[in-house]
């Protein structure tokens, strides 16, 4: 019998439950399925809980398949519900609430083990969270409170909240360190509170949402580095980019620079007929937040779909991108780019960018670049910024996305145990090592391990789109292809498709 274990069973593990249904023809023999994590918001994961309808999904259906070669997966399951997924007539994005998405994922899943059960996979359940891992012999062993589990392959799919506390905050009463759930982390919040968020990103604007939703009427202040919001989602358009694609990639030589890949996006979009000098003047010298988030909405019906088509070259090619980008670049885009490439690359929704412009005529919304620090004043907060300015909050709530994301809380011992033991390598971005095609660690010596897969945020140095559902499938089936083709596992067809 070949065992795989899952350890982390979120929504990075609930892709890589559904690659390897996809594939599980490519096996052969017995295999069983060892899912290891604690049974509560199981596939679920952190921003897809059972919460507050008024935080919508990431993207539209199309683009949130648990399936990479199926992406009409979703959209099926919510037609089957009665659920408007397609754009409108005017060609708006439709989006799901987040826990119904979530709801997604826990159907998918169950409909994913069905399948493996079908080709004769067994499936256990050890409902406690992994305390450590460990290589023994050709196998490797997850411990959890209760004892260990001994698997042939692991795949380390370990999620959850990852947000620095930049300001030595928690624990600080009126401090809340984590919006998630929104409803139980802000059910408290008084009417009329003064609130200080920490960062402008997507996380900030669904604390924004929740607040709304649950009738506060006091005044919110983003505050952030960038000062930047997330770009406002264009209207739906069918693009196919014709220059920035994997086959156009695969002919240039390596490593790629930033000026290659600015050259290639013009072309892309100069082709369309779009406007790109007015796409790079709003990545590299963006207005205000308040006057970029109007502006973009009244353009976001526009007939020019440079922007789209970039938004689906990130999606098709991103990750070759990054891959194929010099040193000395990602070392650039990680220190001055990260916050505007991440705001043009994860737009919020029209609907949702509406609220915000309301917020901001009914005087309840600000948004403050240039923050410097965060400390406890009396019976509040006071947020300094870098001209000198500071503001009082009477509650202060962390939505920090930084690039440079500390490790889950959850995760600390196991991963601390696995350096330790020479099991797991960091990554000098940040993350774990991971052989990039595959998706193996790398162990301190830099050698492949065929039992050993790391999957999602703990690969953000190797990969740079790590958060985002689309990525996730991507990445799940390079491994569940992986392992399909390792000698004790592969069906003679995989076989002889390996070795085309």
């Amino acid at each position: 019998m070949t065992g795989i274990g899952v350890i982390g069973c979120g929504t990075v593990g609930a892709t890589l439950v559904a690659a390897l249904a996809a594939r599980a023809e490519e096996f052969t023999g017995t295999n069983e399925l060892v899912l290891v994590d604690r049974p509560e918001g199981r596939w679920r994961g952190r921003a897809y809980q059972r919460d507050t309808e008024a935080v919508l999904a990431n993207g539209p259906m199309i683009g949130m398949s648990l399936y990479l070669n199926d992406p009409e997966h979703g959209v099926r399951w919510a037609e089957a519900r009665g659920l408007a997924v397609h754009p409108d007539g005017r060609g708006v994005h439709r989006f799901l609430s987040r826990p119904v998405y979530g709801d997604y994922l826990e159907d998918g899943v169950e409909e994913a083990l069905e399948k493996l059960r079908a080709a004769g996979w067994s499936v256990r359940s050890v409902e406690e969270t992994a305390t450590g891992i460990e290589r023994d012999g050709d196998g490797v062993v997850i411990r959890h409170a209760s004892g260990s589990v001994r698997v042939d392959h692991a795949v380390l799919c370990v999620g959850g909240r990852a947000d620095g506390d930049a300001y030595g905050l928690r624990g600080t009463p009126g401090y809340i360190d984590d919006p998630y759930p929104l409803r139980e982390a802000l059910a408290e919040v008084p009417e009329d509170a003064e609130i200080a968020v920490i960062g402008s990103g997507m996380i900030a604007t669904d604390v924004l949402m929740a607040l709304r939703a649950f009738g506060h009427q006091g005044r919110v202040t983003l505050a952030s580095r960038s000062g930047l919001l997330p770009s406002v989602r264009r209207k739906a358009a069918p693009v196919r980019p014709g220059v920035l694609t994997a086959e156009r990639l695969a002919g240039l030589p390596k490593p790629l620079r930033l000026a290659d890949i600015a050259a290639l996006a013009r072309e892309e979009v100069e082709a369309a007929g779009g406007d790109f000098a007015a796409i790079t003047t709003d990545l590299l010298d963006p207005a205000p937040a308040e006057e970029r988030l109007r502006r973009q909405l009244d353009d976001a019906l526009s007939s020019d779909i440079g922007t789209q088509l970039l938004q689906r070259a990130v999606i098709d090619i991103g990750q070759d991108l990054w891959l194929a980008l010099h040193e000395s670049d990602k070392q650039e885009v990680l220190r001055t780019l990260h916050s505007r490439l991440w705001s043009f690359a994860s737009p919020i929704p029209q609907s949702t960018a509406v609220k915000l412009v309301e917020l901001c005529d009914e005087k309840r919304l600000r948004v403050r670049g240039g923050i410097e620090t965060v400390e406890r004043d009396g019976d509040g907060f006071l947020v300094r910024y870098e001209d000198g300015e500071a503001d009082r909050a009477d509650l202060v709530v962390n939505a920090v996305t930084s690039v440079y994301r500390p490790e889950p809380p959850s995760a600390g011992g196991l991963l601390g145990l696995a350096r330790t033991s020479g099991v797991l390598a960091d990554h000098p971005h940040g993350g774990i090592r991971v052989d990039e095609a595959t998706g193996r660690a790398l162990t301190p010596s830099g050698e492949a391990d065929d039992r050993l897969f790391v999957l999602g945020e703990l690969t953000r140095g190797a990969y740079y789109f790590v958060s985002a559902v689309a990525a996730f499938t991507r990445r799940a089936d390079e491994i569940a292809a992986s392992l399909a083709a390792l000698p004790e596992a592969a069906s003679p067809e995989a076989a002889v498709s390996v070795a085309r």
